[in-house]
């Protein structure tokens, strides 16, 4: 049954991604159609995670009580309704507003899918499972962006949401279905006890919090810099035709995804032989983060070579990519007890990462003029910075080892 719903948490998560993704490929029509510079095409971006943050953070912690295979079937009923809704848009203020719907639908499941993973999946399996469920993403850019692409050119961005809100009504019968087992139930309806402020505010104020969630805010500042922004870069600075993109993103997503399994195998297996979180994710985390930082830094480098531009964001995604997988479980491991919570409040931080990278991005573009070259440079070495800092300061300050052991049935939830 684990498999199961594991295998199912990927699709949810591969669709998740779609749906970002149809605006990135479609941002050059789009912002010709409704007359948008970068900054408000960066406003197009952020406004997704207004309501997504709330969500997420509710959903996740909701999850802990209601149970996560609900959550997870109102996550889905969600998307298909608001993305059936999509030929409704007309206009900038419309777009904007569909944005924040389909953000806020989205916003639970990833606290939700990590949070589940957390409940059927002992510890020394975890970097694994959680790296499948989160492998959606990156699945989603290899097999989607010459899809989407292609449904793009020939239904426009609004029929391709249409098809999008179908498959993921399907996915959501499949899950009601599998809902029904009496073991999955029994497995995510666990009940918690009410969070009280003395009880969270020692762990959220925990330095292990703080720079685990900065460390992962950090990767999702560059997830949607690849889903918002690569595209217009690939196309507008690089000069890339449109189909010749959606194959580079998709050639990056494959070996990244591949680097992400093989680091979290690793860690997996250091974990098994050490039992210690601090060698196996924290470490494995930071080190893989200062590769991809250096490798993301050689882009602005290499002009407009595509064969090194294709290397280094190869291997920038996937060493950093994993940060997200391995956060979560230091996370958990901080307060076993209420791993949903957890899970939202690492969720929360990279929201607001979210929120912020694609009008940061806009602004930094915007400023360099006619010069996109130069924007998007200013753009990669922000990600490059904040990469080596965070990654540096959680090698030094993070030892989630160090907290109070947890009872048996603590763990059993976790």
């Amino acid at each position: 049954m684990r498999w199961i719903n594991l295998i199912l948490l990927f699709f949810a998560g591969l669709i998740v991604y779609a749906d970002k993704q149809v605006i990135g490929f479609a941002a050059e029509p789009l912002m010709k159609e409704y007359s948008l510079n970068s900054s408000q095409w960066g406003m197009v971006g952020s406004c997704f995670f207004i309501l997504y943050i709330f969500t997420s953070l509710i959903g996740g912690t909701w999850s802990d009580r209601i149970g996560t295979t609900k959550m997870i079937f109102i996550v889905l009923a969600g998307l298909s309704i608001i993305q059936f809704g999509s030929f409704a848009i007309i206009g900038l203020p419309m777009l904007i507003v569909y944005r924040v719907l389909l953000g806020a639908a989205e916003g639970p499941m990833n606290p939700i899918g990590m949070s589940h993973i957390s409940k059927i999946f002992p510890a020394e399996l975890r970097g694994f499972a959680v790296s499948v469920f989160i492998a959606g993403a990156s699945i989603g850019g290899i097999v989607c962006a010459p899809l989407l692409v292609g449904l793009i050119g020939k239904f426009g961005w609004k029929g391709t949401f249409v098809i999008l809100g179908f498959v993921s009504l399907v996915l959501l019968v499949i899950w009601a279905l599998v809902d029904r087992s009496k073991n999955n139930q029994n497995v995510t309806a666990i009940k918690s006890k009410k969070l009280k402020w003395s009880d969270i505010a020692p762990v959220l104020r925990n330095p292990a919090c703080v720079l685990t969630i900065a460390l992962s805010a950090a990767s999702y500042w560059l997830i949607i810099w690849v889903a918002l922004w690569a595209p217009v870069y690939l196309t507008k600075v690089v000069k890339l035709a449109p189909m010749k993109m959606a194959y580079t993103i998709s050639g990056t997503g494959m070996v990244a995804i591949v680097l992400v399994f093989l680091i979290s195998t690793i860690s997996d297996r250091l974990f098994k032989k050490t039992q210690s979180y601090r060698m196996a994710r924290v470490w494995v985390a930071c080190i893989s983060t200062i590769i991809g930082a250096l490798a993301l830094a050689i882009i602005p480098l290499v002009g407009n070579s595509i064969q090194w531009i294709f290397v280094a964001l190869c291997v920038a995604k996937g060493s950093t990519y994993v940060n997200v997988s391995m956060a979560v479980q230091v996370m958990i491991k901080l307060m076993p007890e209420r791993a949903g919570f957890m899970a939202s409040i690492l969720t929360l931080g990279n929201n607001i990462a979210q929120l912020a990278a694609p009008i940061i991005t806009g602004i930094l573009v915007q400023a360099a003029g006619a010069n996109l070259a130069l924007g998007f440079n200013y753009s990669i070495y922000v990600m490059v910075g904040l990469f080596l800092l965070i990654a540096i300061l959680n090698l030094l300050i993070v030892r989630p080892d160090n907290v109070k052991k947890t009872t048996v049935s603590e763990e059993m939830t976790a």
